[in-house]
């Protein structure tokens, strides 16, 4: 019988650490819910209570590191049940924001001169011949144009204005005006006055001219507005030729009507 008793009581023994553990160990102290206990052991936080660790004389009680993601924990208390659902977030699944169109750069004179097309065309009065000593006048047709395409990558509308005319008249003689010139009846002169384009040839001969016209640029992206591009570009226009004629003066006594095959005829 005794032996049996020993023998339960053995058992009993193995199945309660905890107890076997308190009586080595626990000079006092308090055992805590989440299985801490502070203070009274001999033994540091080698001792080990039936829910986890203690801690004893000169042993900090740890607790565990809260999870930034669940509510009401960490830094900033953020109430989200993952990083994919959290306050100020984007809902799971959605797709990264695309980037911003890109900007167009800043074209140059140069790159929009393709857009400028058409040579001005020059007139004169009178209409292929002069006299010489006289007026000739001259007249060039060269308005303002738009062309719409594409630049850098982009739509574009071009808007050219003509803003100089320089005139080389073929005896070695030339002008720069910002007028185009107009007929003696459109400004409401009389034939061989002059004018901010005219040119009076001293020799006769036959005479090549033309005019090359400056035009000032200024573009638009879609949905952008207006801006100038500095410097100009020029046009040339086809050459005209004017023949120019000497006058002699006689005295006749009829007029070349009435006698055609007179002096001067």
């Amino acid at each position: 019988m005794q032996a049996i008793t020993a023998a339960v009581l053995a058992i009993v023994m193995t199945m309660t650490p905890s107890a076997t553990l308190a009586s080595e160990t626990d000079v006092g102290g308090t055992w805590v819910d989440d299985g801490v206990k502070v203070g009274g052991s001999t033994r540091g936080d080698e001792g080990l209570h039936p829910k986890g660790r203690h801690s004893g004389t000169g042993v900090t009680a740890t607790t565990p590191t809260p999870d930034p993601w669940e509510p009401g924990t960490g830094p900033q208390a953020l109430s989200c049940d993952s990083p994919d659902n959290c306050p100020g977030s984007d809902p799971p699944g959605t797709p990264p924001a695309p980037p911003p169109p890109a900007q167009p750069g800043t074209p140059g004179i140069s790159d929009v001169a393709r857009f400028l097309v058409g040579n001005p065309t020059v007139t004169s009065e009178p209409a292929g011949w002069t006299i010489a000593g006289a007026q000739t006048n001259f007249i060039a047709s060269a308005g303002e144009r738009e062309q719409a395409g594409e630049l850098l990558g982009q739509p574009v509308t071009v808007h050219f204005t003509p803003v100089a005319y320089d005139w080389r008249y073929g005896d070695g003689m030339g002008q720069t005006v910002t007028s185009p010139g107009r007929s003696w009846a459109a400004s409401g002169l009389p034939n061989f006055a002059k004018t901010p384009t005219s040119h009076a040839y001293e020799n006769r001969g036959t005479y090549t001219v033309t005019v090359t016209v400056e035009f000032a640029a200024r573009y638009q992206f879609a949905g952008q507005g207006w801006m100038d591009i500095a410097g100009t570009l020029g046009l040339t226009s086809d050459p005209i030729t004017v023949t120019v004629k000497g006058v002699k003066t006689v005295l006749v006594g009829k007029t070349c009507e009435e006698n055609p095959s007179g002096p001067g005829c």
